[in-house]
């Protein structure tokens, strides 16, 4: 079993103070609040996202329950995942963090989409995605 890295570098530790959230202790905290975790519509702002640990988690957590609802429909799908990006806000000092918060978020979103709507993905869906992600997740 891989170990998860939890620094960067000793460097980035001492110059900013960046420690990475082991998954099992995200799943963790958020289990702490799990009904707002699993509202699509409820904001979280996560004002140190490094690379999105936290956002991951809670982008998953809202899907499945959009998963659960509106698999069926696929505009009721689409409109309920830009409903769930959309609450999701991070902020961080590091500028290749948000890029890679950013890009993580984007490609989990688009593999979720692809996965559910193979023969009908929509390009406009996947831009609004990148757009709502370029605004929300900031440096």
């Amino acid at each position: 079993m891989q170990q998860e890295k939890i620094i960067k570098s000793r460097k980035r530790t001492v110059d900013h103070g960046e420690v990475y959230t082991p998954k099992h202790i995200v799943k963790d905290m958020l289990d702490l609040v799990k009904d707002e975790t699993e509202r699509i519509d409820s904001r979280f702002l996560e004002p140190a996202c490094g690379n999105g640990n936290f956002l991951i988690e809670i982008l998953n957590r809202k899907l499945n329950i959009v998963d659960h609802r509106f698999l069926k429909n696929q505009y009721d799908w689409e409109r309920n995942a830009v409903i769930a990006v959309s609450s999701i806000y991070g902020i961080d000092i590091l500028e290749d963090n948000v890029e890679e918060c950013r890009e993580r978020l984007l490609f989990y979103l688009i593999d979720r989409y692809k996965s559910n709507f193979k023969d009908n993905v929509k390009q406009e869906c996947i831009n609004s995605f990148k757009y709502i992600l370029e605004k929300n997740i900031l440096w």
